[in-house]
């Protein structure tokens, strides 16, 4: 995909060029600093200045060819930040909106869209009744069933609490991982970022900062002094291992075959979930600690140290890649630098599922 545009706002312009192939992209940045805008200038929302769009080698929008596609023409789902569900229409109504006014062949059936976001359930509810992360749910599966080229997310977790986040999160992913639709995603989130996308473009202020991989982005230095320190995580993909109710703890195998302990969970599966673990949670160690009560004292190899304005930020390897935040004096203190053997302490409840 191809994103170029230039659209004067209040505060500054919002002058974007970026290419991209890849299934989630996600727009990374702090409020205010254009996110939506230009996932309206995609939609066909907003008046661009000049610039160019295209998506699959088919171009929604060019200055220099006076291209400017109606959204209607577009071939793409949007999913604002509220959902915008039609209030006087069931959920069974809102959602064959969407499959009636599709934009290619009816590849996608309403069934299989029904299974995967699991609101078969709520067909014949009002929307009025339904929770706020099932209209969530509602407002994908219509604008998955317009059969899209493209489907564009506002910041559709920003509206809900810590408790149902942690419950649509693995709906977005089975969404990315069913359907063959590219997406872009906003957000200000870090953990979305890394459970989501695949690539990522971090804005401030309507420029592009920077883009690329997601963990390699979000440990440079640019990463380090926009991003609020409770929500530098790490995101490790896990398969069960076993459950110890008396112990209060599950051990789970990292892809590298390393295992860790997380909070107690019933878990039979063996299908891979995701845990999270803070950059800050973890502590870091020269010497094997003897007799803490820490659960979890994995061996790495520090790979970089990224230092800027106090901080810094330590990649590790120990099977997976650790982001560790530490200040620049606890670095200093322990003599830390590229190739350092260390250790990585982590308490079992230091752990979140998502």
């Amino acid at each position: 995909m191809k994103l170029c545009c230039r659209i004067p706002l209040a505060n500054f312009d919002l002058d974007i060029d970026a290419s991209f192939d890849s299934r989630i992209t996600a727009i990374f940045g702090p409020s205010g600093s254009g996110k939506t805008t230009l996932l309206d200038a995609v939609a066909g929302l907003r008046r661009i200045v000049d610039g160019e769009i295209t998506i699959d080698g088919r171009t929604l929008y060019s200055s220099a060819r006076r291209i400017n596609l109606p959204p209607q023409q577009r071939g793409v789902g949007y999913v604002p930040q509220e959902g915008a569900l039609f209030p006087h229409l069931s959920v069974r109504k809102n959602i064959l909106f969407g499959a009636e006014r599709g934009y290619t062949n009816n590849s996608i059936k309403t069934n299989h869209v029904l299974n995967v976001l699991e609101i078969g359930h709520l067909l014949d509810r009002p929307v009025t009744n339904v929770s706020g992360g099932e209209a969530q749910r509602v407002a994908l599966a219509r604008a998955i069933l317009s059969q899209p080229e493209l489907l564009l997310l506002d910041e559709p977790l920003a509206a809900l609490d810590i408790g149902l986040k942690e419950k649509i999160l693995p709906y977005l992913g089975r969404v990315r991982d069913e359907f063959q639709i590219p997406m872009i995603y906003v957000t200000h989130n870090l953990t979305e970022v890394l459970t989501l996308a695949d690539w990522v473009l971090m804005i401030k202020q309507g420029k592009l900062i920077t883009q690329g991989v997601p963990k390699q982005v979000l440990r440079s230095s640019h990463a380090i002094l926009q991003i609020p320190e409770e929500q530098f995580e790490n995101v490790f993909t896990v398969t069960f291992v076993e459950s110890d109710a008396d112990a209060g703890r599950t051990k789970v195998r990292l892809s590298s075959g390393e295992e860790l302990f997380i909070p107690f969970l019933q878990h039979s599966s063996d299908r891979p979930f995701q845990i999270r673990i803070s950059a800050d949670d973890i502590i870091v160690a020269t010497q094997n600690p003897q007799g803490i009560s820490a659960g979890n004292v994995v061996p790495g190899t520090i790979r970089t140290i990224d230092l800027l304005e106090g901080q810094a930020m330590l990649t590790v390897f120990a099977g997976e890649e650790f982001y560790v935040r530490l200040t620049a004096a606890a670095v200093s203190k322990l003599g830390l630098r590229d190739d350092s053997r260390v250790f990585l302490i982590m308490k079992t409840r230091s752990f979140h599922l998502l």
